[in-house]
């Protein structure tokens, strides 16, 4: 099996039921005392996402090499004129985030620590409308139906996600994003800004 990938869309993707709540408080936070550094966390708190969060985008064109045939009984042998071969093309997107109901906010010393949860796939969406026939070869008794279409798919989704999960590289770049945009939006704060630290702490599982 061949495959063809493509990583697109390295913004930051807000995803469905995603939310972010800004407050900008007026006045100087004292680290060492213990109400402001509640106040700090709760105003940390109040911009985080509360849902899922996708922060990596992943599309994919993919390459799908198929073959199959009838076996004789307890046998790998072809019975003949059973074989068929195919190879299709198709395309999909993988979102990586993580829950933002996970996520928690410590503050110690001059450092807001932000614990963020695993990154995982939040949803793997395959376009069918893009799955197109390259090349066929059947046989007298063997021919590629509806539910050899959608039986090839399924496996292709799987094998996608297998791989993106097995992709370091992807979780890097997905946790970089989130940094570089949680960062930012706490810096906006003023009882954070120049007073503060912001620290990410990603656990990788759950």
């Amino acid at each position: 099996m061949g495959t063809s990938l493509v990583v697109a869309g390295l913004g930051l993707v807000i995803g469905l039921g995603l939310g972010f709540f800004f407050r900008r408080k007026r006045g100087r936070f004292a680290p060492a005392s213990k109400s402001s550094a509640a106040d700090v966390r709760s105003t940390v708190k109040e911009i985080l996402p509360i849902a899922e969060f996708a922060c990596l985008v992943y599309h994919y064109s993919a390459v799908i090499s198929h073959s199959q045939a009838a076996k004789f009984f307890r046998s790998e042998i072809s019975i003949p004129l059973t074989g068929k071969k195919a190879i299709y093309t198709i395309d999909g997107t993988i979102k990586l985030g993580f829950d933002g109901g996970k996520v928690k906010v410590e503050n110690s010393y001059n450092n807001v620590i932000i614990s963020l949860p695993p990154m995982r796939i939040l949803s793997h969406e395959v376009y069918p409308e893009t799955f197109s026939l390259y090349d066929e070869q059947t046989s007298l008794f063997s021919h590629y139906s509806l539910k050899d279409a959608n039986a090839i798919q399924a496996l292709q989704k799987t094998t996608q996600e297998d791989k993106v999960k097995a992709d370091d590289g992807l979780f890097v770049q997905a946790r970089q994003s989130s940094e570089k945009l949680l960062r930012s939006l706490l810096e906006t704060i003023p009882a954070i800004k120049g007073k503060y630290e912001i620290v990410f702490r990603w656990a990788e599982s759950e």
